[in-house]
């Protein structure tokens, strides 16, 4: 028999079609509401980078906005992940469901519930996935399929960090719990099973390379514009090629700026005095959140000679930046590039990883499966408890004497045996069909 799924991607309703076996994460729970996984947001696939910058809502109002965004959303459980090239809300939803109208509504909540910092792109460059779709795609994200380079060693932190922080803000819960657990699973099977993490290939050390040559011939300081997360990695980086290296914080705000600053051994400075400085900067790392350039041709003029490296998002550098004398410019297009070519390199180990999300979605299926049988087997359990036990009781009344509590525990152990078989053919029934005669079967022991 053949399933089907409808699904709105880069501003298109599509229909997928699968056989009944695949499509074990279309879950019908009792009341004719469906348990479902929802994604909605935007990537790199379909949106700029900049239009995935401002999709973003800013670390100090994540906490303050996430409780609000689920309940407009109305979803049971959320999660927001935000890193250089993806925003993306998971969402545990049940009830009539259509993803391009939770789209609609993510695209209206975020301005409001931020204060019109955060908006999502056009919805044509977005992407709404439900059940084994979603599933799917979350498995990809945090194995480092979905990455601008596969095995990127990155991304199953921030996507582990995304779910602590939303069971923290009691946002998550055991729903998507049992969908995070599995990617994670996948994840480490990807990495110990295929060759894609054997050596680094995030964002930083596609950069590495290039950074670590240009430390090696040029003996000043380093400038890191900027005091958020990819800020905190570019000073580890600069630490990790050259541990004695002078560092320069430059930010906006004096607090973060001076606490990145202490915490890599270098020094604050206010981002407008970067202009006025005159350190002989051996390399600019630019790793800043801003929706609009930090260095424009004329700044990158009074930094030459340096070692331009643009890990922004939206891009810090305006275009004409690697164009000045005495300036090498690296920005997230010269490393997407490089990894286009890596990745050609890895096509039999996406291969296999690939498999392995395949199966890991089979045993979510499974896993979920078996937490709609648990009412059933409750069910069962007490109705076989109930018959074993008037049989038992009707025995002791032709003269058998059973001690109530030697009783009890034969009625147990009888009830207990004989819930194995139905239930082992229901769970086949299930899995081979459709988890909807799980619904049909308890109403009917129900009556």
């Amino acid at each position: 028999m053949i399933a089907k799924t409808l699904h709105f991607r880069n501003g298109k309703l599509t229909e997928t079609r699968f056989p009944y076996d695949s499509s074990l994460l279309i879950l019908h729970v009792r009341g004719g509401t469906m348990r479902r996984y929802v994604i909605i947001g935007c990537n790199q696939t379909g949106a700029g980078p900049e239009e995935v910058g401002r999709a973003q809502i800013p670390a100090d109002a994540v906490a303050g906005a996430l409780p609000g965004l689920k309940a407009e959303l109305g979803a049971q459980e959320l999660v927001y992940l935000a890193t250089c090239h993806r925003t993306e809300f998971y969402l545990a939803y049940d009830g009539p469901l259509c993803p391009g109208r939770l789209l609609m509504a993510l695209s209206s909540a975020l301005p409001r519930l931020t204060g019109g910092t955060s908006s999502l792109p056009a919805l044509e460059k977005c992407l709404a996935e439900h059940e084994q779709n979603a599933s799917r795609h979350l498995f990809r994200v945090t194995a480092a399929l979905d990455s601008l380079m596969p095995g990127d060693n990155q991304i199953l932190g921030q996507v582990k960090g995304a779910f602590r922080l939303a069971s923290d803000l009691g946002v998550a819960g055991s729903r998507l719990s049992a969908l995070f657990t599995q990617a994670f699973r996948a994840a480490k099977r990807v990495r110990t099973e295929t060759g894609l993490s054997r050596h680094p290939v995030s964002l930083l050390s596609l950069a590495e390379r290039r950074l670590g040559r240009r430390l090696a011939a040029a003996a000043g300081p380093v400038a890191v514009v900027g005091a958020g997360s990819m800020a905190g990695l570019a000073v580890e980086l600069v630490r990790k090629l050259d541990p004695a290296r002078g560092i320069v914080v430059f930010n906006r705000g004096r607090d973060r700026g001076e606490a990145l600053a202490a915490r890599c051994g270098g020094t604050f400075r206010p981002l407008e005095s970067l202009r006025a400085s005159g350190d002989g900067f051996a390399a600019v790392i630019t790793a800043a959140s801003s929706p609009v350039p930090l260095i424009d041709p004329g700044l990158a003029a009074l930094l030459a000679p340096t070692f331009l490296l643009d890990l922004g998002m939206p891009p810090n550098l305006a275009p004409g930046c690697g164009r000045a004398d005495g300036i090498e410019h690296v920005d997230q297009v010269a490393l997407r590039l490089e990894a286009e070519t890596n990745r050609s390199a890895r096509h039999a180990e996406i291969a296999q990883a690939e498999a392995i999300i395949e199966e890991q979605l089979r045993e979510l299926a499974y896993e979920v499966m078996e937490v709609e049988l648990s009412p059933v087997a409750r069910h069962l359990v007490a109705a076989f408890r109930e018959l074993a036990r008037n049989e038992m009781t009707r025995m002791m009344d032709g003269g058998y004497d059973v001690p109530p509590e030697r009783l009890d525990e034969a009625v147990d152990r009888l009830s207990q045996r004989l819930v194995r078989v139905p239930l082992r053919g229901l769970r086949e029934v299930a899995w081979q069909h459709s988890p909807d005669v799980l619904s049909i079967f308890l109403a009917a022991v129900e009556k």
